[in-house]
């Protein structure tokens, strides 16, 4: 499929997470294709049974949901959706200067988000991109401090991350100079984007958002709000790659 038609397949899931209930096919091919100037009638009902793809349950005459009934994340060890701002790219010669997660477990949510004084100038197109500034910075700790700090939110949880040898580049070798072995399960959601939306050619941050139809999502380049979009590319993927099976994150 192409973005547009995941865009609106997950107009589709929106609509129904709006109204709580399976809808009948009829009406959401005209109320969410045939209102968009898209054809009528038996048309609408082609497209759209073309967009259903794993997270919406079928029947005969209605759609629903597989995330009515099947929970993200599943069941298991605690989940950490976990992303890093840096004065670069390169793991070597330049430092961490915001780490932010969300940690899901059960019903139980925590948020995590620090900045990190890299002990060297913010470039500044680093804080063009991010808004991040040398006055945001002063006074915060050091990235050893915040890393110990973090440890026990992360220890023994499954990560999800974007673009995950990134992170994890910088975090590893900073974490074993605390002597702790990162070794977490993780997710890298642009390796679950190859196999979910095969139709985009690009599976940066900013087209997986554009392609689920995320463009409510604020504080874009800042560690909370890649975190809180990264989370939502992950869940919305998730079901499509699971098509109605309760799989563990590992097994998808």
């Amino acid at each position: 499929m192409s973005p547009t038609h995941y865009r609106l397949a997950t107009r589709i899931a929106r609509r129904l997470r709006q109204e709580g209930q399976a809808l009948p096919k009829a009406h959401l091919a005209e109320e969410i294709l045939a209102s968009r100037g898209m054809p009528q009638g038996s048309w609408a009902m082609q497209l759209l049974e073309g967009l259903l793809d794993g997270r919406f349950e079928q029947g005969p005459e209605e759609v629903g949901l597989w995330e009515w009934r099947n929970p993200f994340p599943p069941q298991g060890k605690p989940v950490v959706v976990l992303d890093l701002e840096t004065t670069g790219l390169s793991a070597l010669e330049n430092e961490i200067i915001e780490i932010a997660f969300i940690r899901l477990e059960g019903e139980k949510r925590q948020v995590f988000q620090r900045f990190v004084n890299p002990g060297s100038p913010i470039p500044p197109f680093i804080s063009r991109l991010t808004g991040i500034t040398h006055r945001d910075l002063e006074g915060a700790p050091d990235v050893y401090t915040v890393l110990e700090e973090a440890l026990p939110l992360l220890e023994d949880s499954v990560l999800i991350i974007q673009n995950a040898p990134f992170d994890l580049g910088f975090l590893r070798p900073r974490f074993l100079r605390l002597g702790y072995k990162m070794d977490n399960e993780v997710i890298d959601t642009v390796a679950w984007a190859r196999r979910a939306l095969p139709g985009l050619s690009k599976r940066g941050l900013d087209h997986l958002a554009w392609a689920f139809d995320l463009d409510t999502i604020v504080s874009r380049h800042r560690a909370l709000g890649d975190v809180e979009a990264t989370l939502l590319v992950a869940k919305e993927m998730y079901y499509m790659l699971t098509a109605g099976k309760p799989l563990a994150l590992g097994d998808v």
